[in-house]
């Protein structure tokens, strides 16, 4: 049976999005503040993660293998069974919603 810390599967999730660069530029999604929700449920035995996300340009075409990547890398984390993606385009994204890590690499990226 798996230990259920939902704290601490969430911070490992948070980790692994930290390692997936957007299409566009390069920061993590979730640095970018692609991330909108992160829902961890447990289901008997069976841990599911729940993203909803954005995209900065609603016009991108290739979310479908920027999804699986991003399945993929959460389901990289020992604990979890299954990960959904759900895009979302409310609230639209805004450059106010990047982290201050993200800032900072913004910043680094235009020198």
């Amino acid at each position: 049976m798996k230990t259920f810390n939902k704290d601490e599967i969430e911070q490992k999730v948070i980790n692994k999005l930290k390692t997936i660069l957007d299409l566009e530029l390069p920061i993590s999604i979730y640095d970018l503040g692609l991330i909108y929700k992160i829902e961890i449920e447990k289901e008997v035995d069976n841990i599911n993660v729940n993203i909803e996300m954005t995209v900065i340009n609603s016009t991108c075409n290739s979310t479908k293998s920027f999804t699986d990547k991003i399945i993929d890398t959460v389901k990289s984390v020992e604990e979890i069974d299954t990960c959904i993606v759900k895009f979302v385009f409310s609230p639209k994204w805004e450059v106010t919603m990047i982290t201050q890590e993200g800032l900072e690499l913004l910043r680094n990226t235009q020198n």
